[in-house]
């Protein structure tokens, strides 16, 4: 960044607030009349591993503070560096169409069956065997932000996108709403990150779920609300970090052939 931009910059920070004014609050929308749920894309967690750049201050991606092990929200870089609440809402299988990192790397499409993401492939630029087909485990989730109370609940709308290795927390997660019995989003969870290993002895990060109790009204109706509105196919899923090449090894598998041995169980 040259002295210019960084001035630039500089001034372009000051110049916003940083707390909303009271003479914002309880602004009707207006701007956005014509934006529907069908024009939002969600965000993910993502987890940071040591070959992720949002930690490495050199790479345009790095949030400040971001240390191995954090979770982050892929579209606002918010970081989580402890555990966090959260609603199951939904849950869909996706077949994710990915880029090996040798080729570029990428995002190339998500369909609802194998067969439709493979039928895809001879459309791809390049040769077939420079993709893969990703079997994704995709939990819409509502994460409660701080500050939420039983009564007046903080939810964010956001994705936890796992395949490979991180598949056996996915099932963990499913056999758990399904023990407990009910609508899925009946029950709060916690989300946190534990150091494993592969079976080749290398450390990786991944995902841990376990059981908080039970929602309050409040949270169960906004969550209901949420599952109608994604089961009627009104949210979709933002890919765009992977589209551009930055998503990390932990959340998107658009690296070598080595991944398996890798992240293996």
């Amino acid at each position: 960044m040259t002295k210019k931009n960084e001035v630039a910059k500089k001034e372009s920070t000051d110049l916003a607030v940083d707390t909303r004014p009271d003479f914002l609050k309880g602004g009707s929308g207006r701007g956005s009349e014509e934006v529907s749920t069908s024009d939002i894309t969600l965000p993910r967690i993502g987890l940071i591993q040591d070959l992720s750049p949002q930690h490495k201050q050199s790479k345009p991606e790095y949030i400040e503070g971001a240390q191995i092990g954090h979770m982050f929200n892929t579209i606002t870089n918010e970081l989580f560096s402890g555990p966090i609440q959260f609603i199951p809402v939904y849950f869909r299988k996706e077949y994710i169409i990915w880029k090996t990192r040798k080729q570029g790397g990428g995002f190339f499409g998500a369909f609802d069956s194998e067969q439709e993401a493979v039928r895809a492939l001879p459309e791809l630029e390049g040769n077939a065997n420079d993709y893969e087909v990703v079997d994704t485990h995709v939990h819409y989730i509502l994460v409660l932000k701080e500050g939420s109370t039983k009564e007046k609940p903080i939810l964010e709308e956001v994705v936890l996108s796992l395949s490979k290795s991180q598949n056996k927390v996915s099932r963990q997660l499913n056999t758990m709403v399904k023990l407990a019995g009910g609508d899925r989003f009946s029950r709060i969870y916690t989300l946190s990150t534990t150091e494993e290993q592969n079976k080749n002895g290398d450390d990786y990060w991944n995902y841990r779920v376990s059981p908080a109790g039970y929602v309050s009204e409040p949270m169960y109706r906004k969550a209901e609300e949420t599952y109608e509105a994604i089961s009627s196919g009104e949210r979709k899923v933002d890919y765009s970090d992977e589209a551009s090449g930055t998503a990390t090894k932990s959340e998107s598998p658009n690296v070598d052939k080595d991944f398996d041995d890798e992240f293996a169980e």
